[in-house]
């Protein structure tokens, strides 16, 4: 017994070594010291654009504008528009607080004529503040989705632990099956729709308590705006979510589990959750609102779908039409 006090100040010393080195990583990566994410960018771009000191875009968003299962929308941007300078800095899982550590020191670095902002709507919301439940998901998810809303820190660690996790393989197997399984569909959409069958419902349509989370990520996305020079255009690039392009994928829904209580409402362009958005950022002069919701609808078929069968995310077909409807909006 008489080493329980050291044991118990080696715990304690620990502990507290443990919270001052994660407070002082907070820090850092809240005020960039360093470019955290400059593996991904470059990855995502050529040695000869990221040393321009002025580019024609600077994209930010997402898995969907940096997903490595296909070639994505900027890939294709880049092939068709060889004479612009495009450099991404999207990073997969972050979400527009992660998005604002890092905003003004690319803007800065890089002097972008125009800037896209790549917004998806199937899971923007909890990237503000995550979801929690004792009962539908594990002790250890609960803290770590609590403590990250607090320590954004956390979801940089975990978005670099991702690189050794087996589902990463996984999911792109399942991007590879066009037959829709339920078995064989994308987890984290699982996840979503075990806590609340009407998750994405009531994200599209803005109920509670997503209307309190929308309210969060807008106040987030104006800091992005006013950290940008007036004379700079903002194209703000919604991402549909594949319900609301036609009944094929919400019937995929429909069988995880998922419930919607208006496909009209929100199947239609001006859904609550853009329609609130751009009547809130209106002030923003030099943004533009980007909807390919109508463009998908229409060009998706069963010979032609947008969507992987068993992941939310777009496929190549997806890739093109939304290139092609960006440069219908932008003059590249």
């Amino acid at each position: 017994m008489k080493f329980l006090p050291k044991i118990k100040k080696f715990f304690v010393n620990t502990i507290v070594i443990g919270l001052l080195s994660l407070l002082l990583f907070e820090v850092l990566y809240r005020n960039s010291v360093i470019d955290f994410y400059k593996a991904e960018t470059s990855h995502l771009n050529s040695e000869s654009d990221l040393a321009k000191p002025s580019v024609d875009f600077l994209v930010f968003g997402d898995s969907f504008s940096a997903t490595a299962a296909t070639i994505n929308y900027v890939d294709k941007l880049r092939e068709n528009n060889p004479n612009t300078t495009i450099v991404n800095v999207s990073v997969p899982g972050i979400g527009i607080r992660q998005v604002n550590t890092f905003a003004k020191a690319k803007i800065k670095k890089h002097q972008p004529k125009a800037i896209i902002y790549q917004i998806y709507v199937g899971n923007d919301l909890t990237d503000v503040n995550h979801l929690w439940s004792w009962e539908k998901f594990s002790v250890t998810r609960n803290l770590y989705w609590e403590a990250s809303d607090y320590f954004l820190s956390l979801s940089y660690l975990n978005h670099k632990a991702t690189v050794f996790s087996p589902r990463v393989n996984n999911r792109t197997k399942t991007m590879a099956t066009d037959v829709f399984k339920p078995e064989y569909y994308d987890q984290r959409t699982k996840r979503f729709v075990n806590f609340d069958a009407a998750y994405f419902n009531n994200t599209l349509l803005l109920k509670a308590p997503f209307k309190e989370r929308y309210d969060a990520w807008l106040s987030y996305m104006k800091t992005f705006l006013e950290t940008i020079p007036n004379d700079v255009p903002v194209y703000l690039v919604w991402i549909p979510h594949c319900s609301q392009v036609n009944s094929y994928y919400m019937s995929n829904l429909n069988a995880l589990g998922a419930t919607f209580e208006d496909e009209v409402a929100i199947q239609k362009t001006e859904y609550p959750f853009f329609a609130q958005a751009k009547k809130d950022l209106k002030t923003f002069t030099n943004v533009v609102q980007l909807n390919p919701l109508e463009t998908f609808q229409m060009n998706d078929s069963p010979s032609n779908r947008l969507y992987f069968a068993n992941d939310p995310h777009i496929n190549d077909n997806g890739n093109v039409v939304l290139r092609d409807f960006l440069e219908s909006e932008i003059l590249f």
